[in-house]
């Protein structure tokens, strides 16, 4: 009973909208709670499991998440959350995962770039959402530099150095746990302007080329140039 109830707290979490989520009953001998959403609620915590899966959702959440998995690996189980209609809205690989991890976790300096597109949270150290325009980073800061930061929402892209602590599977595939950040600065966009400047002046052939990105393909290939 304790253990379940770890889950179930750790799925509150991840749910949010504690006063509209409850446990309705407990199926296949204690391990799978049904759990009713008011239907009012319902938008709102689909939209949180959603940025959950795309790793875009409040710390607490995501960390939720994953307390999840680790406690499935630890019970050698896995399992998912499955919506009424029976899709499968996330997935907790918990001990398929623990066999895959093959290094880590290391703590290693790095940086992220990115715009800021979201600065909060109740905890500190606090959440920083960075989109570098591919793909969205969360990395965490005290309170006094997430401040500074938050000027720049939306506007300016940044860079941020600090420790990531990272793990690596056997697939090869990194997985980044946390990044703490401890400092940032501005890219100008004369800076970015500059650097394309100069590498299009770089003598490589590029500019006769009638089309450089397939020849970029037939050199990952191995294929010489013609």
């Amino acid at each position: 009973m304790s253990r379940l109830a770890e889950y179930l707290k750790d799925l509150a979490t991840v749910f949010g909208q504690e006063k509209n989520v409850h446990l309705s009953k407990i199926e296949g001998g204690s391990t799978v709670p049904v759990i009713l959403v008011d239907w009012e609620a319902e938008p709102k915590v689909r939209d949180r499991l959603r940025a959950i899966k795309r790793k875009d959702a409040p710390v607490e959440a995501l960390h939720a998440a994953k307390e999840i998995d680790r406690k499935l690996a630890e019970d050698n189980a896995k399992g998912a959350l499955i919506d009424p209609v029976g899709a499968k809205v996330i997935s907790f690989p918990g001990r398929e995962r623990a066999t895959k991890l093959e290094f880590g976790p290391v703590s290693q300096p790095g940086s992220f770039q990115g715009v800021p597109i979201r600065v909060g949270g109740e905890n500190d150290p606090v959440p920083v959402h960075l989109d570098d325009g591919q793909e969205k980073y969360i990395v965490l800061m005290r309170r006094p530099l997430a401040k500074d930061i938050a000027k720049y929402l939306f506007t300016n892209v940044v860079r941020v150095e600090g420790i990531g602590r990272w793990v690596r599977h056997a697939d090869g595939e990194w997985e980044m746990l946390a990044f703490h950040a401890t400092a940032f600065g501005l890219i100008d966009d004369k800076d970015i302007r500059s650097s394309i400047s100069e590498l299009r002046e770089i003598p490589a052939g590029w500019k006769n080329l009638d089309d450089p990105l397939a020849a970029l393909e037939r050199i990952r290939r191995g294929e010489k140039l013609q």
